[in-house]
């Protein structure tokens, strides 16, 4: 049986056990009985309406791993082109979003291939009345960090920003090189 139909089939007795132990079973007390009843049918459709829109609840990620605020993030490098061994300042970026809200940003950046260079960063970015928050990354990360986090080997290196709010909500992607 479907979620729809195991609602149907048990709203009344759950309704009404509900109402009976709001209310004992006094003959007296049936009105607000009837009252807990429907007001907990109001909930159990509102939930069903609501979640069916998928507004109300995450139902786990898509493949693309954000749900909505893909347009909402980015991160940038700064400067795009460094010499071995230079560092440079990643820029993670919500705008939008959840307002005062804190988000946490994990930022993967991964070497060329065969370097062996590939180290993440866990930060939070605090974001406004407006839902805007930004934040500065020195690369390679000081600690702390997973992994490993340097400049010393030629070529593009790809960095990654995942906006996590309880569930990852977005991601952004960049590039730097490094010569």
């Amino acid at each position: 049986m479907s979620f729809i139909g195991n609602i149907r089939a048990y709203s009344p007795k759950v309704t009404r056990f509900l109402g009976s132990v709001a209310t004992g079973n006094d003959p007296e007390r049936r009105p607000l009985r009837i009252s807990i009843t429907v007001a907990v049918l109001i909930a159990i459709v509102t939930i069903i309406v609501v979640g069916a829109n998928g507004s109300l609840f995450a139902t786990g990620l898509n493949t693309s791993t954000h749900v909505g605020l893909s347009d909402s993030v980015s991160i940038s490098a700064n400067p795009p082109t460094i010499s071995r061994g230079s560092s440079l300042t990643l820029q993670p970026k919500i705008t939008h979003s959840f307002p005062n809200a804190m988000i946490k940003v994990t930022i993967t950046v991964t070497g060329p291939a065969g370097s062996g260079i590939s180290g993440s960063k866990t930060i939070t970015i605090t974001t406004n009345s407006a839902g805007n928050g930004i934040s500065n990354v020195a690369f390679p990360f000081t600690p702390p960090f997973v992994g490993t986090s340097s400049t010393s080997k030629s070529g593009t290196y790809h960095a990654t920003a995942t906006f996590i709010l309880v569930y990852p909500i977005a991601s952004a992607s960049t590039t730097f090189t490094v010569r």
